[in-house]
C-alpha cells in the first residue's frame, strides 16, 4: 500500500509537504547536473549489470531523418552517447562499442574511460552506407561475450530491417548460453516495432524494445539498464530539489502475485491527475521482487508488476510515451530477505515523477 508525497518549490524556500515519514527509495529521477555536480555519488549507485555493449548501425536507412527534425538518425544516436558519456559515471563497468553494419572495433570491451571513449564515437561516421548486417554483427559478438563475468547488457541500435537470414535465432542463442539483456533501440515503422518488441521479449525476461524516441527523450533508459541507486542512500537530486516531480510510497504485493489494491489505485489515480495537469510529466517505474525462485522467474514477475502499474496509469489517461520501466527482480532489496516480513517490503514496485527539460 502506498502514500503520495508532493512538493512544491517557490524562488527563495521549499515546503515538503508529506502524508507519511519518509520511506527508502531505489528509484531517482537522476540528471546530467546530478552527476556532473556530484550531487549523486558514485558511492550511492549499484550496478545492475557489469558489462555495457553499444551495437550502432549505420547502415544506409539511418541517413533518414529523425522524427520531427532535419538530422539524420545515425547522427542523432551519435550526439546522444557522445552527451551521455560526458556524464557516465565511473563504476567499474566494462564497455564496448562496435559498428555492425561494416564491423568495427570503435571500443573493444574493457574497462571503461571517459577519454577513450569520447575517442572512440567521433570516430563513429555520420552519413550512413551499407547494407544492415545484423545476424553478422550478432555472430561476431558470441566471442566478446563468453570471457566476460557478471551480467552484460547490449545495446543495439536497429531500424529493423536485415540483409540475409533473420538475426532473431542467433540472439535467442546468445541469450540462452549468455547472461546477456538486449536492449533494441528501434528505429522501425509502427507495424515492424510491434513484431519486434514480441520476438525480443521472447529471448528472456529482462530483454526489450525501446523506441528511438524514447532512447533520445529519456536519458533514464541507459542508466537504469547499468545501475541503480542504492536503497539504503538518502539521495536529493536535482529533481527533488526542483520539486518537479511526486513520488509514491512502494506498492507492495503478496507472494508471486501481480495485483493491486484498492488504497494503491487510489493514490496512482493522484498520480495519473498530477501528470494530466503536467504534459511534460514523466514517470519511472520499477519492479522489484524478494529472492525466492529462480532470477529469471523473479525478473519477469518483476516486469509483470511494473507493467501493472503502468497499464493502469494507461487507463487513467497517461501516454505509454510518458512512462520508462524497468525490472529489477531480488536486486537491491530493501532490506534482506531473512524473514517473511521483510520479503513482502521487498516485493514492489517503486515510482517516481519528474518533468522533461
Amino acid at each position: 500500500m502506498s502514500k503520495v508525497h508532493t512538493a512544491h518549490v517557490g524562488l527563495l524556500a521549499a515546503t515538503v509537504v508529506c502524508l507519511a515519514s519518509i520511506p527508502v527509495f531505489a528509484v531517482e529521477i537522476i540528471t546530467r547536473d546530478d552527476i556532473v555536480n556530484n550531487v549523486v555519488k558514485k558511492e550511492q549507485l549499484v550496478k545492475v549489470a557489469d558489462n555495457a555493449i553499444f551495437m550502432l548501425d549505420t547502415s544506409s536507412s539511418t541517413n533518414d531523418k529523425f522524427a520531427g527534425t532535419d538530422v539524420p538518425v545515425v547522427k542523432v544516436v551519435k550526439n546522444q552517447l557522445q552527451k551521455r558519456n560526458e556524464y557516465f559515471p565511473d563504476i567499474g563497468h566494462n564497455v564496448g562499442i562496435y559498428t555492425y553494419t561494416d564491423w568495427q572495433e570503435n571500443y573493444p570491451v574493457q574497462p571503461y574511460d571517459r577519454e577513450r571513449v569520447a575517442a572512440a564515437l567521433s570516430s563513429v561516421r555520420e552519413t550512413g552506407k551499407g547494407p544492415t548486417a545484423l545476424k553478422i554483427g550478432l555472430q561476431k559478438l558470441e566471442p566478446i561475450l563468453k570471457p566476460l563475468s557478471g551480467r552484460t547488457a547490449v545495446f543495439v541500435f536497429w531500424d529493423g530491417e536485415y540483409t540475409g537470414q533473420n538475426p532473431a535465432e542467433v540472439a535467442k542463442k546468445l541469450a540462452t548460453e549468455n547472461d546477456v539483456c538486449f536492449y533494441v533501440i528501434s528505429s522501425a515503422k509502427p507495424k515492424r516495432e510491434a513484431e519486434l518488441a514480441k520476438d525480443i521479449a521472447s529471448l528472456n525476461a529482462c530483454s526489450r524494445v525501446i523506441p528511438l524516441t524514447a532512447f533520445v527523450n529519456h536519458p533514464d533508459y541507459v542508466s537504469g539498464a547499468l545501475y541503480d541507486v542504492k536503497v539504503t542512500e538518502d539521495v536529493v537530486t536535482s529533481t527533488d530539489k526542483k520539486v518537479v516531480g511526486l513520488k509514491v510510497d512502494n506498492i507492495n504485493f503478496a507472494t508471486n502475485k501481480t495485483e493491486l489494491v484498492q488504497e494503491d489505485k487510489a493514490d496512482l489515480d493522484k498520480v495519473a491527475a498530477f501528470m494530466k495537469e503536467r504534459p511534460k510529466a514523466y514517470a519511472v517505474i520499477a519492479g522489484y521482487t524478494d529472492d525466492v525462485g529462480t532470477r529469471d522467474h523473479n525478473e519477469l514477475l518483476s516486469r509483470n508488476r511494473a507493467m501493472m502499474v503502468s497499464n493502469y496509469l494507461n487507463q487513467q489517461g497517461i501516454d505509454d510515451s510518458r512512462m520508462v520501466l524497468f525490472w529489477y527482480g531480488p536486486n537491491n532489496p530493501v532490506v534482506p530477505n531473512s524473514s517473511a516480513a521483510n520479503q513482502a517490503k521487498n516485493r514492489r514496485v517503486e515510482l517516481a515523477v519528474g518533468l522533461e527539460g
